[in-house]
C-alpha cells in the first residue's frame, strides 16, 4: 500500500482553501443580513491569508511553480482592473 506524501497533504489543503474560498464569496454575495455578511467576510479573509501560507509553503518546497509573468503584462494587467474599476465608478 503507498502512503500519502506530505506533498499530497498540502495540496489537498490547499484546493479546499480554494473551494472554501469560492463557498464564502458566493455566501458574502447572497447575504442580506449584515452581521452574518461581516461573519462570512472575516472568515473569507482568513481563508485567503491561510491560503497564502500553504501557497508559499508549497513554493519554497518546489511543489507549485508559478510561471512568472513580465513587468509589460503586468502593467497590461493593472491597466486593465483600472479600465474595470472606472467602468465601475460611473
Amino acid at each position: 500500500m503507498r502512503s500519502i506524501t506530505d506533498k499530497e497533504i498540502v495540496n489537498v489543503l490547499l484546493d479546499q482553501h480554494k473551494l472554501s474560498a469560492t463557498s464564502l464569496t458566493n455566501l458574502v454575495l447572497e447575504s442580506v443580513n449584515q452581521n452574518l455578511r461581516n461573519d462570512v467576510t472575516n472568515i473569507l479573509n482568513k481563508t485567503f491569508k491561510h491560503q497564502k501560507q500553504i501557497f508559499d509553503f508549497m513554493t519554497q518546497k518546489g511543489w507549485y511553480q508559478v510561471q512568472s509573468a513580465s513587468q509589460q503584462q503586468i502593467s497590461q494587467a493593472q491597466q486593465e482592473m483600472g479600465r474595470i474599476q472606472q467602468t465601475f465608478t460611473m
